[in-house]
């Protein structure tokens, strides 16, 4: 290269060309230089590659326009600005070639417009991917909540289920009554209600004394052939209240009684222990 200071200025506008931005006539400037400079070929290659990495990095979400104007006329101004501040080279009256000295001062802006091409570029991809980070971070939340918000919903309708299942099993137009008294001094009371089309049963009690260490509640239902059925053990609250729900097909004029034992933890095949609640059933309607 025989012109070290025009091999200078030319590469100031490796850059330019990577982002675009040269003029025809700049354009047809470098690509003379560029038929007999190797090194000069190679950096804008680098520079072009670059570039392109840059816009591929960036995601496909944009900034909302008002944010990257405002962010655009910010970095262009400051450019203006600067360009504006550079002092220009006078030549003495006796200097020719005025090409020279816009040669010259073409040096001096170039490098600036270049610096804030490129701090513009960035900025907008580092503003790029913060917009997308902080976008991402607020749909993982939406979501997160979204699906709390399903997990209490579900179990609000399982609760609801269950209440309405406890309701139709006490009101039912096929449910029958059954009142079981005590047998001891304490008093605690029981009542059955058998929803006899729907198979269910559920009882309910009130004030029974705690059970013992290693014993549980069992309910039975004793048919009119002395056939006693087991329909769940249960253990009271400390109040002595207790609500036991079961599922048990019986003809309706199969049942004698219902009764509550004592029985030892996991319950018994048959009953054990003489009954202290008991309930007749009664005639069927």
């Amino acid at each position: 290269m025989s012109d070290p200071t025009g091999h200078d200025l030319v590469r100031e506008m490796l850059a330019l060309d990577a982002l675009d931005a040269l003029s025809p006539a700049e354009r047809a400037e470098l690509d003379r230089h560029l038929t007999t400079c190797d090194e000069c070929r190679r950096e804008l290659a680098a520079l072009r590659d670059a570039a392109a990495s840059i816009g591929k990095s960036l995601p496909e979400r944009k900034m909302p326009a008002e944010r990257e104007a405002a962010m655009r006329a910010r970095l262009l101004g400051r450019a203006i600005e600067d360009r504006t501040g550079v002092t220009p080279i006078r030549e003495r009256a006796s200097a020719p070639a005025p090409q020279s000295a816009g040669a010259r001062e073409r040096g001096s802006a170039r490098p600036t417009i270049a610096r804030w091409l490129a701090a513009a570029a960035l900025l907008l991809a580092i503003g790029a991917i913060a917009y997308d980070v902080s976008l991402r971070s607020t749909i993982q939340q939406l979501s997160a909540a979204r699906a709390a918000l399903r997990d209490s919903t579900g179990v609000l309708e399982r609760r609801l289920a269950d209440q309405k299942a406890i309701l139709d099993g006490l009101t039912g137009p096929g449910v029958r009554v059954m009142d079981a008294g005590a047998t001891n001094a304490r008093q605690p009371y029981g009542r059955m209600f058998w929803d006899q089309p729907a198979n269910r049963w559920t009882f309910v009690a009130y004030n029974l004394p705690p059970t013992t260490p290693g014993r549980t509640y069992q309910l039975w239902l004793v048919t009119r052939d002395q056939k006693k059925v087991s329909a769940g053990t249960f253990t009271p609250s400390d109040s002595g209240s207790a609500i036991v729900r079961a599922t048990y097909a019986l003809a309706p004029d199969s049942l004698a009684a219902i009764a509550v034992t004592s029985e030892p933890a996991g319950g018994s095949a048959q009953p054990t222990t003489t009954p202290f609640l008991v309930g007749a059933a009664g005639k069927s309607d």
